[in-house]
């Protein structure tokens, strides 16, 4: 079967003097950035714009993203929990990649049988020659069994096999930039996503809702909130001050 290439999309990353993430190697938790990551963590978690379930889950999100080499409010834009686990979106796999001094180009190339799509190929150079070509298929899709009915790979066929192909090259020429958090895009279907052309989740399952009261209570226990606060809150405003009330008590 005769196979054409579209014009390959070529991405050279630019000089940075203030790179958004550096090599996850080169990463080194202190002390004070684990007490920055704890004091930033109920913020987050009560500003409530990303969608974090708990304090404890918006720490890790920093933490892992931190580990990455991303800044701690990006880290809530690329790291993602889906099903109760940590996964690094396509985006911020290639904000990684494209950020990091270690890469020399990206090609990303549509590949094409008489005008009709057939899959991705992705060309991943480190700045020592060393390359890798990912490629997957529709094909190679229907042979594997990913393609169902009202699945990703039925709604959304070339964004899944473009990312799983630059999953495929990430994974052998840049395994230290993404620290193998490559799932998601060699894998959407693992957790039930789907992925745009940017890289962006869709089609992901809906959080689990958690009772504040219940996460107060999980976290500080009855008898601690009946201490300070001199009685259990019922209301969502109250539930506000008594953890605020607890936060500080745990200060002093």
């Amino acid at each position: 079967m005769a196979q054409k290439k579209s014009t390959p999309t070529e991405i050279i990353p630019a000089p940075q003097s203030a790179p958004l993430a550096i090599t996850a190697a080169t990463r080194e938790l202190t002390p004070a950035i684990w007490r920055m990551i704890g004091e930033l963590a109920p913020v987050m978690y009560r500003a409530r714009l990303f969608n974090v379930v708990s304090q404890e889950q918006a720490a890790a999100i920093m933490l892992k993203g931190y580990e990455l080499g991303l800044s701690t409010t990006a880290s809530f834009e690329f790291v993602q929990v889906i099903q109760g686990k940590p996964a690094l979106s396509p985006r911020g796999a290639m904000a990684l990649l494209l950020s990091s001094p270690l890469v020399k180009n990206v090609t990303m190339t549509r590949l094409e049988d008489k005008g009709k799509f057939i899959g991705y190929e992705c060309r991943m150079e480190r700045v020592n020659g060393f390359s890798f070509t990912g490629r997957f298929t529709l094909e190679d899709a229907q042979r594997a069994g990913l393609v169902k009915p009202d699945s990703g790979w039925a709604k959304y066929p070339e964004n899944m096999c473009l990312w799983r192909a630059v999953g495929f090259a990430a994974d052998v020429v840049f395994p230290d930039v993404t620290a193998g958090m490559t799932t998601l895009m060699k894998a959407p279907e693992m957790y039930g996503v789907a992925l745009t052309e940017g890289g962006d989740v869709i089609d992901a399952p809906a959080s689990v809702n958690v009772d504040p009261l219940q996460d107060l209570i999980t976290q500080y226990g009855a008898e601690k909130i009946l201490e300070v606060c001199g009685g259990i809150p019922t209301t969502p405003d109250e539930v506000e001050v008594a953890r605020v009330k607890l936060e500080q008590s745990s200060t002093q």
